[in-house]
């Protein structure tokens, strides 16, 4: 039997009512089985959760699912136009497969879908629905690009008996979406149920947002440079670019708080290639002053390493400002690269043929596999600050030697981040750790400012407890 043809509301067009939502005031009782449809428009969504909110009882509940699939635009980009319509229909279907067939779902944006449920008891929470619906997505999704590893952020909102008089569908909405943005703060492939603090939390991130458009629009976002020092020598042997905005409205932007809104809302890719282009400009003008030239590490973000554009713009940064690619090193997270491994995989290799340094950042965070590490041509290991501030704990240093042993049996070199404390530097250099970067060796700062002269290990003083959580975090195979 072959499947069922699935109509996208908002991609055909024109857009014809669908049956069950001309037929759905006629419907006795919600219990009444409705005619397949994979997905409704967002005005059948508003009815449909006005209707609920009317016909609630004592003791029952409506809630709003806000469904969201995760770096949809990054997947769309990879591959022709079609596989969005793709992806699309078959997480409505799985959705579908989660929840009854007489729930509702609709197409709410882009990428996003929202599901009206009605409970005539508590016992089931949306929350549950949620759950059920995110295990839909434990299997990868099958395309014409092949086997995708999707996954979803949900939002929950809800509105109970005595609060249903009060209720309107695009308020549930909004909460639901808000829970979604709150979600999406703490990582992706969450399940989140909103509280009023998400509303406020909301806004801020709305407004944050309009006000980084203004400045990738306008260009006033700098890069800041940390050096990262050979612990052999004390030289500096490589500068981490790291973005830097300083805002009208909100002052000085922590990147913690900005880069996860450009992630999201699809800026990160101006963001980057801001940043590639001045920090491969200013390692040019580097590169030219010195004997040796520094390594210059650059962040790469999930939708930026798939962005088919990132290639040819690096080759033409490289030309224009005749750096050599074994000086720009691109810096990518465990999560990253598992996120699409065969996607992943071969453009990393495609950066290797042409000539720039690999490396994994924040690595012993994320959950790559021993295979995959050995299969990546990756040069670098940076070892997450996380095990480097705990290196008094003797599991964690035991861990950090794995780690550093691990690396140099592959033939990586290994550099820890945020190191703050001169007992840290004493025992990385015992566990033969290749480079380090954090506030007690130097402090990100504007090119002009940047300081590049070796480091006395031998008399390093202390910096006050705390200030290395600002340290960049997120070689090559000689070490000057």
């Amino acid at each position: 039997m072959p499947p069922p043809q699935i109509q996208v509301a908002g991609l055909d067009a024109p857009l014809v009512e669908p049956p069950a939502a001309q037929d759905r005031r006629s419907e006795p009782a919600p219990e009444l089985v409705r005619p397949h449809v994979d997905w409704f428009s967002y005005a059948d969504f508003a009815e449909e959760t006005r209707t609920h909110l009317a016909e609630l009882q004592p003791g029952g509940c409506v809630g709003v699912l806000a469904v969201d699939i995760d770096h949809f635009e990054a997947l769309t980009s990879m591959h022709d136009g079609a596989i969005g319509t793709e992806i699309l229909a078959n997480t409505a279907a799985r959705i579908r497969d989660a929840v009854r067939p007489y729930d509702l779902i609709a197409r709410v944006d882009g990428n996003g879908f929202a599901l009206a449920w009605r409970q005539a008891t508590m016992d089931t929470a949306p929350a549950d629905i949620g759950s059920r619906i995110a295990r839909q997505f434990d299997d990868p999704v099958p395309s014409s690009a092949g086997d995708l590893a999707i996954t979803v952020t949900i939002g929950v909102a809800a509105a109970t008996f005595d609060e249903a008089r009060f209720a309107e569908p695009q308020t549930l909405l909004a909460q639901a979406r808000a829970a979604v943005v709150a979600a999406r703060a703490r990582g992706r492939s969450r399940i989140t149920e909103f509280d009023p603090i998400m509303r406020e939390h909301a806004v801020q991130t709305y407004t944050t947002e309009r006000q980084l458009r203004v400045a990738l629009r306008d260009e006033t976002l700098t890069v800041d440079y940390q050096p990262i020092v050979n612990l052999r020598t004390g030289n500096v042997v490589a500068v981490e670019a790291l973005a830097r905005w300083q805002d009208e409205l909100f002052g000085q932007v922590s990147p913690a708080l900005f880069i996860p809104i450009a992630e999201d809302s699809g800026l990160i890719n101006d963001l980057g290639r801001l940043v590639l282009t001045a920090s491969i400009a200013q390692g040019a003008r580097w590169s030219g002053d010195r004997d040796n030239g520094l390594l210059l590490t650059v962040n790469l973000s999930n939708n930026q390493l798939l962005d088919p554009s990132l290639i040819p713009m690096i080759k033409r940064l490289l030309a224009e400002h005749d750096l050599h690619p074994n000086q720009l090193c691109l810096e990518i997270t465990e999560s990253v690269v598992m996120a699409n491994v065969a996607a992943s995989m071969t453009i990393l290799c495609q950066l290797k043929d042409l000539g720039v340094v690999l490396a994994i950042d924040d690595f012993g965070t994320g959950y790559s596999s021993l295979s995959y590490l050995r299969r990546l041509p990756v040069d670098i290991l940076k070892i997450d600050r996380s095990f480097i501030q705990s290196l008094h704990n003797r599991d964690d240093r035991v861990i950090a030697k794995v780690i550093i042993d691990l690396a140099h049996t592959l033939g990586m070199t290994t550099i820890a981040e945020g190191v703050e404390d001169p007992t840290q530097v004493e025992v990385l250099k015992e566990l033969n750790c290749d480079m380090a970067q954090g506030f007690l060796l130097h402090r990100p700062t504007p090119a002009g400012t940047v300081d590049l002269t070796p480091v006395d290990l031998r008399s390093i003083p202390a910096i006050e407890h705390g200030l290395g959580s600002l340290s960049g975090s997120h070689g090559w195979s000689f070490l000057p």
